[in-house]
């Protein structure tokens, strides 16, 4: 099996829904390892998810635009 590769970061807050017909979640993470450390950013992800699951990170340095609300 091949290494996996990635960042760890905790979800510290569930933004809302997102995309054509809500299968989005846009959240907001700290990232707990690497070089950006401590830093606190706006992700999309999808499936179930809740305030303080871990999840892997493939990049860190992108972000989510902010949910717009109507």
């Amino acid at each position: 099996m091949s290494e996996e590769k990635g960042t760890p970061a905790e979800v510290i807050t569930v933004v809302g829904r997102t995309g054509m017909h809500g299968e989005s979640t846009q959240i907001k993470c700290k990232i707990l390892e690497g070089e950006n450390e401590g830093r606190i950013i706006t992700r999309n992800c999808i499936g179930p998810i809740r305030a303080g699951d871990v999840i892997v990170l493939l990049g860190t340095d992108r972000e989510a635009r902010r949910l717009l609300r109507r």
